[in-house]
């Protein structure tokens, strides 16, 4: 194939912001804009994470070499550990495997521990982290201290566990402070309890990243004031971490179904991004611009008329909202846990056996090689397609794009930068019922790409590799 000669006139503003009802596609062509001469920022490596639970994380099922191999072809970058609720009643160095209510340091707490080959403890979990290629978060329980009023003993818990992973060379550098901590605390008393903790653990270990976490939602509950409150307060926190699920009640969505995804183009009709613009604004304000934003626990709600094919793209439109704003973690929350179409792993109902992968995991595959790339501002002429480029260090550039309309899309590629001179484009499209297929693109008679289609209702991996 000869060469593909790419230099068109810049039509970018700003990137896919509104979109009104997804429709049937326009009868003129998809224009998409790119603009390589112009550079966002960097991707991060860090937004294919996942999230363990370590009370259901069985040691049979970890033993399946499937797993850890779809996480090196999705290059997981960091594993949340022990989980999220989980964290506030666990006690590392004495587990009982049992999530969410039973705290060993309750009065009544007369509870019988369940088997360790049932759950995974802090070795198994870092020894899991070496074969995945991921880098280990560890969460710090600051509840059961306050709860039990054991702050003492709470905190030289956590001295005893950054202890342990120092000599036994574990590198954590991540360490998150509790878990939702909205229930139970207020910003600024729980920004008191992330310094208090920082400070302990930064004494054994100096170069941690400190992890706290709050919300952005719901509105009417003030959530990102109070994030901002929070990071503005804590001396010591270098990311926090935002929960957010679309499609829950507490959601900055209230959407549930096919339809209300729809409608929301961009996904949360863009609240994501202005909530993220928003907190950055108030950091650099506060003299804090150094502060990152995770979401160390996204997911997707169940639909409510879906499939797992339908979960799974609701959850690349998030993924897109994810790569396309400045985000340093994100973490899925739905890897072993929740409604069976909602999760990664499909496994048997006692979680000790894989049964298959959710659709899902295409679309961590195909993200996952934006990763580390350039982002750059792109933008589209029609309502129900956009999403985000990147361009690697070999000069190969990749166009992410969901077509959320129910009729295919024609898009025509437009791209700013008279030197960019591709030998050949790619697309790829995840597509239903939940399966990737892949096509070279053609090329016209002036040597440049031509229109390519995107499938009704589907994300789309386009490539064009430099010479």
């Amino acid at each position: 194939m000869s060469n593909i000669r790419l230099s068109f006139t810049v039509l970018l503003i700003a990137a896919f912001r509104i979109c009104p009802l997804a429709e049937s596609a326009e009868p003129d062509q998809v224009r998409v804009s790119i603009d390589m001469d112009h550079p966002l920022g960097t991707i991060s490596k860090y937004l294919t994470g996942a999230h363990f639970v370590y009370a259901f994380e069985r040691d049979s099922l970890y033993a399946d070499e499937r797993i850890t191999d779809w996480m090196r072809r999705s290059k997981v970058g960091v594993i949340r550990w022990p989980g999220g609720t989980a964290v506030q009643n666990y006690h590392w160095d004495n587990l009982n495997g049992i999530a969410f209510k039973q705290d060993s340091w309750s009065p009544d707490y007369q509870a019988a521990s369940a088997d360790p080959k049932e759950y995974m403890d802090l070795d198994e979990y870092i020894a899991f982290c070496r074969r995945a290629g991921a880098e280990p978060m560890v969460g710090i329980n600051i509840k059961s201290g306050k709860k039990y009023k054991r702050e003492a003993e709470s905190i030289e818990e956590a001295r005893r566990l950054i202890t342990y992973c120092r000599e036994k060379e574990y590198a954590v550098r991540f360490w998150y402070i509790g878990n939702e901590c909205f229930k139970g605390f207020q910003p600024r008393e729980y920004a008191r309890y992330i310094d208090r903790y920082a400070e302990v653990l930064r004494s054994v270990d100096p170069n941690i990243v400190i992890i706290g976490d709050w919300k952005f939602a719901p509105e009417s509950k003030n959530r990102l004031a109070q994030s901002i409150e929070v990071a503005a307060t804590s001396k010591q926190l270098d990311v926090l971490d935002i929960h957010e699920k679309w499609g829950n009640d507490w959601s900055l969505s209230k959407g549930g179904s096919i339809s209300d995804w729809q409608n929301e183009c961009p996904l949360y009709h863009g609240k994501f991004g202005d909530c993220i613009r928003t907190f950055y604004r108030a950091m650099k304000s506060a003299g804090r611009p150094n502060v990152k934003l995770a979401f160390n626990e996204w997911g997707v709600g169940k639909l409510t008329d879906g499939n797992e094919f339908d979960q799974a793209l609701v959850a690349a439109d998030y993924l897109i909202e994810v790569f396309r704003n400045d985000v340093y973690q994100a973490c899925c929350w739905n890897l072993n846990m929740g409604p069976a179409e909602t999760r990664i792993l499909v496994t048997t109902d006692s979680k000790r056996r894989l049964l298959k992968l959710n659709p899902i995991a295409h679309v961590f595959e195909m993200v996952a090689h934006a990763m580390g790339n350039e982002l750059l501002e792109t933008e589209s002429s029609a309502k129900s397609v956009y999403g985000f480029a990147a361009l690697g260090q070999e000069g190969d550039l990749q166009v992410y794009l969901i077509n959320k309309g129910n009729e295919a899309a024609s898009v025509q590629f437009i791209i700013e930068n008279a030197g960019f001179d591709a030998t050949k484009a790619h697309a790829e499209s995840f597509v239903s019922p939940g399966i990737r297929v892949s096509h070279e693109m053609a090329e016209g008679a002036d040597g440049r790409s031509l229109p390519t289609d995107l499938p009704p209702l589907s994300f789309n991996r386009i490539r064009f590799s430099a010479r």
